[in-house]
């Protein structure tokens, strides 16, 4: 074979190869984005509240009330997107990411749909979520190479629970409408919410301020993940410029971290761009 017919070959292996590459990124892709879909729907479907509880105590409803829930007894998804950075891990550099998100207000549901700009001209696409039960997280590069993906556990569930109860101050309605929200009263400033039964069992603190606006979550034990070890970690949350949006009063800036070893690591802070509800 002469030389010329030795790169012809070559050309066409690597031409084949990349053409390869190509077809198998697009069925990622396209597989992933069905998989996003299919929970869209599903959230969307989950049954509606049919009445406002009457079990509620009564410092549950007073700040329903100053955050504007409506009681007419229909269940709602909220709708929202975001913007702003999120770290890895301690120490990295800050990661620009924009989202939408679903949450329901009739069950502990919700769909969060993020994209994290890496380099320039790469970006990752994130979903986490509580569907039907089942929890999961998944990060893909360019929306197509697996880089992170926890299926369904007990531990998976309880994670994203808590997520769904510190993000009730974006979603009003559901401190009246969700049945499946257990409430407790600590003192004026500290409300206790939790769901879920044996293994799944997990709550989080509210905390007000004078006001008697919601400011702030603590939890003792979200699990968090580190490389392959999960540990239950203090977790904590911060709310603030409150804003009145479609009738609601909600935070529209916050951030979330961890509490490592008495020190905090901030991984998630942003603003709410846009906030809307859905009968």
């Amino acid at each position: 074979m002469t030389m010329k017919g030795s790169f012809m070959v070559v050309s066409l292996g690597l031409g084949g190869t990349a053409l390869l590459a190509v077809v198998v990124a697009a069925v990622a892709r396209r597989s992933f984005l069905g998989r996003i879909e299919s929970l869209r729907r599903s959230l969307e479907k989950a049954p509606k509240a049919l009445a406002t509880r009457a079990d509620l105590p009564s410092e549950v409803l007073t700040l329903a009330r100053r955050l504007g829930a409506c009681d007419d007894g229909v269940g709602r998804l909220v709708r929202l997107t975001q913007s702003g950075e999120m770290w890895l891990r301690p120490g990295s550099k800050p990661l620009a990411f924009k989202a939408e998100q679903a949450i329901a207000a009739g069950e502990v549901g919700f769909l969060w749909r993020a994209w994290l700009i890496m380099t320039a001209g790469v970006s990752m696409q994130v979903i986490d979520y509580t569907v039907g039960g089942k929890a999961g997280l998944e990060c893909r590069l360019l929306g197509a190479l697996p880089i992170i993906r926890m299926s369904d556990s007990d531990t998976m569930f309880r994670g994203e629970a808590m997520r769904y109860l510190a993000e009730l101050m974006w979603n009003p309605d559901a401190l009246l409408l969700n049945r499946q929200l257990d409430w407790r009263v600590i003192n004026a400033r500290t409300l206790v919410v939790a769901t879920g039964g044996g293994t799944r069992r997990c709550q989080v603190r509210l905390i007000l301020d004078d006001a008697g606006d919601l400011i702030g979550i603590e939890a003792d034990d979200r699990p968090r993940q580190d490389g392959r070890i999960v540990s239950n970690c203090p977790w904590f949350g911060r709310g603030g410029d409150y804003r009145t949006i479609g009738g609601r009063r909600i935070p529209t800036q916050a951030e979330v971290g961890w509490l490592l070893n008495g020190i905090e690591f901030i991984y998630w802070r942003g603003r709410v761009d846009s906030w809307s509800l859905k009968v």
